[in-house]
């Protein structure tokens, strides 16, 4: 499978993340992808700058967001950032997973603020280059279709640190409440070496932080701070996209369940449609008789558990149910990789099902691809997907 491996051992802040997915040079995520999600976020008045640098020995992609708020940072509440993401060009599952980063970081700054998410107003939130370097790396792993990610713990740095709030220690609190229950290692010399973004983004991505099993590095790329420290680690991490084995260890996952008896059938496959949407895994529906011996719909979904609110939401929004069910349950996942090929210039892309015990190559090309092509050129569904495995095959290199 498709694997992403982060290794802050100089530290992590969004823009060394995204530095070091640029500095990849793959050819599916550019720094013309960042600028073109920037001017969707806010509306062009600033420019995305990035440029190699030597930090230490190393070097690497040191990304700058300039904007006219880059020395008076606004004051955006959680809300304002939401509803710049919902409005941004992301895939539904790439918007769920920006928004569950802006979550965690709000949460962590309320806590250390002894007040509400909705009350808080922070530079960390609000400021242009988080939003800019959240939804880039967010948008990178979806243009890269990396399916895992894994990370080492982070330089956190020591000393102190002057923010918006003061002088603080390293870590700054509101890292420290992000990082809470997750390894981490203290030092590398005086300085922050890991920013509340940071942190919130190898959260959500890699969390537990862990080293990949069986795992061939493809591309390498390094992302550099904009201090150059005096002592300690350079400023600096490493990302390598590469391939690991998928062992079939049992992943956790959240089951969620509601019982409906009041709604349509076309209210209920809309409801079933945003689920999906949002970024469930699974959704399906079941008959059941309720009270009053009146059939009604078991709707159930499968889904990560940094998607529960964003479901709960689409589900209270699209339903008239006063409640829902959660409860974790254990699946066994293999290994998928996302192939892409072109057929009569239209891009389909094709899923490849992954057993190491087994060498047949099982290939199920995107239905919605294969439809948008079939309506295009008028041609049979069938016919379209018995050449789209083959092309997907001599991807592959295999011989027919």
């Amino acid at each position: 499978m498709s694997a992403l491996w982060i290794e802050p051992f100089g530290g992590i802040a969004g823009d060394m993340l995204l530095g070091a997915f640029l500095d990849l040079e793959d050819v599916r995520f550019t720094i013309d992808d960042v600028r073109r999600l920037a001017r969707e976020l806010v509306g062009g008045e600033g420019s995305v700058e990035v440029e190699k640098v030597w930090r230490g020995s190393l070097s690497g992609r040191c990304v700058t967001v300039r904007t006219h708020e880059t020395e008076h940072p606004p004051h955006r509440g959680l809300a304002d950032c939401l509803a710049l993401i919902e409005r941004s060009s992301l895939a539904r599952g790439s918007k769920a997973r920006a928004a569950a980063v802006f979550r965690r970081i709000a949460e962590a700054e309320a806590r250390v603020h002894g007040a509400k998410v909705e009350e808080i107003h922070f530079h960390e939130v609000g400021a242009v280059d988080a939003l800019i370097d959240v939804c880039a790396n967010v948008l990178a792993l979806e243009r890269l279709g990396i399916e895992s990610v894994f990370a080492s713990p982070p330089l956190l740095g020591s000393g102190t640190v002057r923010c918006l709030h003061g002088e603080m220690p390293v870590p700054a609190p509101g890292t420290a409440e992000i990082l809470r229950g997750h390894a981490s290692e203290l030092g590398g010399g005086p300085g922050e070496r890991t920013t509340p973004t940071g942190a919130a983004l190898l959260v959500e991505f890699a969390s537990p932080f862990r080293a990949p099993h069986d795992f061939t590095a493809l591309e390498i790329g390094y992302g550099a701070g904009h201090k150059d420290f005096a002592s300690g680690p350079p400023n600096i991490l490493r990302v390598t996209l590469g391939r690991a084995r998928a062992d079939r260890a049992a992943t956790e996952v959240w089951q969620l369940e509601v019982n409906l008896d009041d709604q349509s059938a076309e209210e209920i496959g809309f409801l079933v449609e945003q689920l999906r949407a949002v970024g469930a895994l699974e959704v399906w529906t079941s008959s059941i008789h309720m009270k009053k011996d009146r059939p009604g719909t078991l709707v159930s979904a499968l889904a990560r558990a940094e998607l529960r609110q964003p479901l709960e939401e689409a589900l209270f929004a699209h339903s008239t149910t006063l409640g829902c069910r959660w409860r974790a349950v254990q699946r066994t996942e293999l290994a998928r990789e996302e192939l892409e090929v072109t057929l009569d210039g239209h891009r389909v892309r094709v899923k490849r099902r992954v057993r190491e015990d087994v060498e047949a190559i099982d290939l199920s090309p995107e239905y919605d691809d294969l439809a948008a092509l079939a309506r295009a050129s008028g041609r049979n569904l069938r016919e379209l997907e018995r050449e789209v495995v083959l092309a997907a095959l001599r991807l592959l290199g295999v011989q027919l």
